[in-house]
Formats: structure tokens, C-alpha cells, sequence
């Protein structure tokens, strides 16, 4: 147990570091993806999270989730990303990103709950086992097919002009999650198709080069590309409400063809609001 945490902790810090690169430029930047780890039926669990841009950090980012799980092994999830970074860009003209998008996934979920064994003193005086799920520990695997949304404008100021791209993606996403006693993590991997709308549009004084950015988005459009989000959660497997950072990373685009933020992080809380109806429902009964 105390090697599969150190391993976690070292895992996290390795992607915390390698995260820490240039923000400054995109067209596209990932969010975190279906992370709420539906475990059972009626699961009802919603998320938020924030994360202020500082130095060369990826940030100055808002992710909101909620899932559901209607039948058992059945999860809904819907979620919405924003990042806005200023900077410095190519040229050294000054520029304004913001991004924003609406997704939502439906998928399958299979738990394996964790089993602690307690031995009792028989009538006889021996020695009987049992095999118990232990509350809220447990390994979990599920995977979604999901559709996102969205735009983000690049506002250049030197020149006081803008590139407003729309963008639609369908993506299928796999899971494996991890519940330890206070600590749990998950990884997800997703394979998505970014498409770019023909209501992208160009406006203002922009250089040749810049505009060559959206001719280069049209000639190459659509891009297929991977994305993968590791997500560390601090507090009880089944407490109300546990504390996480999220770290995502897109993959395979290339300079060439598309500019993208290559990592977003987030900090934030997810509460499982079951459990607070839960509560109400046997304080009437009482």
C-alpha cells in the first residue's frame, strides 16, 4: 500500500514539473475530461474547479462537471471549460486567448469494491472469516463516447485584430480509477476528432503570417490527436466532499498544422450530492 502511494506522489509531481511550460499561444487547449468516477446507481455527483495563471504555468482556467447514473453501470456526465491567458506571442505583439466549451458523454462503469477480511471467535471456540466491501475503496473502470462544443478567439492587440475559430469534437474516452484509504487517483485516455466550423472567421489588421495560422486550420482540418488527464483526489473513498488537482495533456498534433496549449491543471472540490439527499431522506424517517 505505502509503495502504491509513494508511486502516486511521484507520478504527480513528474507531470506537475513537466506541465510548467509556455502558454503562450493556441487554438486549442483541453479540459479535464469525464473524471467524477460514477460508481454505483443513483450516483449523483457534480465538481468544480479553478486554477489562477501564474508565471509560465498553465492556468486562469474553470471546469465544472456533473454526472449521473440513472441505472446501475450506466453514467451520464455533462461539463463546461474556460481558459483566458494574455501574453506576449509571436512577433511580440500582445495577445488575448480565451476559450470555451460545453461537452457531454454517456458510458458504461464497472466498480470493484475493495474486501477487508474480519475474523470472529465461533461458539466452539474457533475461528471464523468473512469478506466484506470495504466503504468506498475499491478499483474502477469505465469508458464514454462524448461530444464538445465550443470557440476560442486569439485578440491580438499590436495589431487590433482577431481570429475567432469554432470548433466541434467527438472523442471516446477509457478510464481506470483507484481508491485507496485517503487518497485515490485516476487516468483516462481519450482518442478525439477536432473539427473546425466554416463560421471561423479572421477579422481586422493581422500579418500575413497569422492569417497563413487559420489558412494552414482550413487545409488540414480535421485533426484527430489523444488526450490523457491524471487526477489526484485527497480525502475519505465515500466522504461528501474531497479535494483534487487535475492534470491534462494533448498529444500527436505537431506544430505544423495546429498551435495548442499543451497542458491545462486545475484545482478544485467534487461533492457527491447523493449523499447529502441521502441524509435528508433518513432524518424524515426518524
Amino acid at each position: 500500500m505505502k509503495l502504491i502511494k509513494f508511486n502516486l506522489y511521484l507520478f504527480v509531481s513528474i507531470l506537475f514539473f513537466s506541465s510548467c511550460g509556455s502558454a503562450s499561444h493556441h487554438f486549442y487547449a483541453t479540459d479535464e475530461g469525464n473524471l467524477l468516477a460514477l460508481r454505483e446507481e443513483k450516483d449523483l455527483k457534480v465538481s468544480a474547479g479553478y486554477t489562477p495563471h501564474i508565471n509560465s504555468l498553465p492556468g486562469n482556467n474553470i471546469n465544472a462537471q456533473v454526472g449521473y447514473s440513472p441505472f446501475k453501470n450506466l453514467g451520464l456526465h455533462g461539463s463546461y471549460f474556460r481558459i483566458r491567458n494574455s501574453f506576449t506571442g509571436a512577433e511580440d505583439i500582445d495577445k488575448n486567448v480565451y476559450q470555451y466549451n460545453f461537452s457531454g458523454a454517456i458510458g458504461g462503469y464497472y466498480f470493484m469494491p475493495a474486501k477487508a477480511k474480519e475474523v470472529f471467535d465461533d461458539e466452539e471456540g474457533g475461528l471464523t472469516s468473512f469478506e466484506s466491501p470495504t466503504d468506498g475503496k475499491g478499483l474502477l473502470f469505465d469508458a464514454y463516447i462524448g461530444f464538445s462544443q465550443g470557440a476560442v478567439n486569439n485578440f491580438y492587440f499590436g495589431e487590433t485584430g482577431k481570429i475567432e475559430l469554432d470548433f466541434q469534437k467527438v472523442y471516446v474516452q477509457g478510464g481506470f480509477h483507484i481508491f485507496l484509504d485517503k487518497v485515490g487517483a485516476s487516468f483516462t485516455l481519450r482518442g478525439a476528432q477536432l473539427n473546425y466550423l466554416d463560421s471561423s472567421t479572421a477579422t481586422g489588421k493581422l500579418s500575413a503570417s497569422q492569417l497563413r495560422k487559420v489558412e494552414i486550420i482550413e487545409e488540414n482540418n480535421p485533426f484527430f490527436f489523444l488526450e490523457s488527464a491524471l487526477k489526484i483526489s485527497v480525502g475519505k473513498p465515500a466522504a461528501p466532499i474531497r479535494g483534487y488537482l487535475t492534470l491534462a495533456g494533448v498529444y500527436d498534433f505537431g506544430d505544423v498544422f495546429l498551435e495548442v496549449q499543451p497542458s491545462t491543471m486545475q484545482f478544485g472540490v467534487t461533492a457527491d450530492v447523493d449523499y447529502f439527499f441521502s441524509k435528508k431522506k433518513s432524518k424524515k424517517r426518524k
